[in-house]
């Protein structure tokens, strides 16, 4: 059964779909415009995440979708196009979003036009026309397979062994990087352990803070404060509900590309005892995350900024 729009918006609010950032005016009668936030012309390597995306007559061009996007199990969706750009003469190629998938999504098309295509970032790109299984799913995407959950940005190649996209180009926290073969940083920042022991240990009872530009980030999302937000003695803090960081859905974090800084570097830690950087002890897999070296001094900076903002509010 496809989903119309008041049952987009009926599963919006029981948590069973996600699409972050949400517009109203993005809803079709049945489905959801998905909007551009990156466009990568492979042929010449450029990257376009602002303004205009000019591509070349006869290219091939991969855009990457501004929503996140989180299936519940009992959901899939199709993937179409727009049909103003089918009438420009793009084509595209869609697979199947299944049940339990979480991420942005990245749309291979190609500009079969005999001109320039000119794409701009945030214009409605594609079609999410979501569909609700007879069945939930017994096993659903990151049990299958999960080659490209929690993908960000433009993604090229699937998940490898150690859980790092190869090759591909994605965002964490408004930055682009590179990802090659990894490194420490690489693994504090990509999830890519959590994910392969399905281990969100640090979502329980998080007392995670956050900084005024994390507020900020999340509020961007459609979220209130507070919603996701608890002061505490002058800190601002993620809010648990039922034991669990508000964000936790389904065992993965519903806004991972937007996430607080101190979730980026977990398990990394400030020392109050040694005003050092250090791996936290109720972490299971910190043996797999590397050194501290890179991180140690973003563990610092970032801990100085809180006990300063905290000042600041208490004054």
């Amino acid at each position: 059964m496809v989903l119309s729009d008041a049952d987009i918006l009926r599963a919006l609010r029981d948590g069973e779909l996600e699409l972050a950032p949400f517009d109203e005016r993005n809803l079709t009668p049945n489905g959801y415009d998905l909007t551009v936030d990156a466009v990568l012309i492979p042929s010449s390597g450029e990257e376009v995440r602002s303004g205009l995306a000019r591509v070349p007559a006869l290219s091939w061009f991969v855009v990457s979708t501004r929503e996140r996007v989180r299936l519940g199990r009992g959901l899939a969706a199709q993937l179409w196009l727009r049909s103003g750009y089918a009438r420009r003469g793009v084509l595209a190629s869609f697979g199947k979003v299944d049940a339990g998938f979480a991420g942005n999504l990245t749309v291979s098309a190609f500009n079969a036009s005999p001109g320039e295509l000119e794409l701009p970032v945030g214009e409605r790109f594609c079609q999410l026309v979501v569909e609700r299984l007879d069945s939930p799913a017994l096993k659903d995407y990151p049990e299958r397979s999960g080659r490209f959950q929690n993908q960000s940005g433009v993604t090229l190649a699937p998940l490898g062994d150690g859980g790092v996209a190869r090759g591909a180009v994605q965002r964490v926290g408004g930055e682009r990087i590179s990802r090659g073969e990894g490194g420490a940083q690489d693994l504090l920042n990509d999830g890519s352990v959590c994910l392969r022991h399905r281990c969100h240990l640090c979502c329980e009872g998080t007392e995670m803070p956050l900084t005024r530009d994390d507020l900020s980030r999340i509020r961007s999302l459609g979220f209130r404060e507070s919603d996701f937000c608890v002061e505490e003695g002058g800190w601002s803090r993620l809010r648990n509900v039922d034991g669990r960081c508000f964000f936790l859905k389904d065992g993965l974090c519903s806004i991972y590309p937007s996430r607080p800084e101190g979730c980026r570097i977990y398990p990394l830690v400030y020392d109050e005892s040694t005003g050092e950087a250090a791996m936290d002890p109720e972490c299971p897999h910190t043996a797999e995350f590397g050194g501290i070296e890179e991180g140690g001094k973003d563990v610092i900076a970032l801990a100085r900024r809180l006990l300063r903002e905290r000042r600041e509010r208490r004054s």
